[in-house]
């Protein structure tokens, strides 16, 4: 584990040097973990453990939060791999988290994948301008979810 750790940071160094942005943070956990890490953020309770049994099934480990705030909470205690974010919650939006990711460099990495019932254009394009990696509207069709979140994920290695 531990030649397998120095090797990383080789690579690393590399890529860091021709001018390429990985993350050391994010780039190690996905090695380290054999299981990639999911957060769900959705304040329905409903929503989270559809969400979790699908993904769960896909052999992925779930961690839910409820809030915004918890979510971000999450984010600096835990090893995330990505976050599917939903956008309507009290408290902090969805945006509101995904604009704080953006600013804190361990968790600007992270993919964020914005989940919502609202499906304008005009709400895709600001997720994407902050930084979301991918838009999904509410009703969700779980697999074609499934298939970019294994494509995301498939990525961090």
């Amino acid at each position: 584990m531990f030649f397998f750790y120095i090797k990383i940071q080789i690579v690393f160094l590399f890529l860091e040097i021709g001018k390429l942005s990985i993350s050391l943070t994010n780039y190690t956990t996905s090695m380290r973990n054999s299981v990639p890490n999911v957060l769900l953020v959705d304040d329905s309770s409903t929503n989270n453990l559809l969400l979790e049994s699908a993904l769960k099934g896909q052999k992925f480990k779930i961690t839910t939060a409820v809030t915004g705030e918890e979510a971000l909470n999450v984010l600096h205690k835990k090893s995330i791999d990505l976050v599917l974010l939903d956008i309507m919650m009290p408290g902090l939006s969805g945006y509101d988290v995904l604009e704080e990711m953006t600013k804190d460099t361990k968790l600007s990495t992270i993919p964020v994948i914005m989940v919502t019932a609202r499906s304008h254009y005009e709400e895709e394009k600001r997720a994407k301008s902050l930084g979301a990696a991918d838009y999904f509207e509410k009703p969700l069709k779980l697999d074609k979810l499934i298939s970019r979140v294994k494509e995301l994920v498939q990525e961090l290695v």
